[in-house]
């Protein structure tokens, strides 16, 4: 039996393509600059607090 916490998905994916470099201007605005990880309500997934996301562009 495993214990702790897993990652979703959208986690990964997100992190992922913030930290990758777009050579695009449009490409570079959408990225974002900052996105806030949080625990489910049932303390056993990080997730993506989805209003706290902040574009790059702005």
């Amino acid at each position: 039996m495993t214990s702790g916490v897993t990652v979703n998905d959208k986690v990964i994916k997100d992190f992922n393509d913030m930290k990758v470099r777009k050579s695009s201007t449009q490409e570079i605005k959408k990225r974002k600059k900052a996105i806030l990880f949080c625990l489910s309500n049932d303390k056993r997934q990080i997730i993506v607090e989805e209003a706290k996301q902040m574009p790059s562009g702005s």
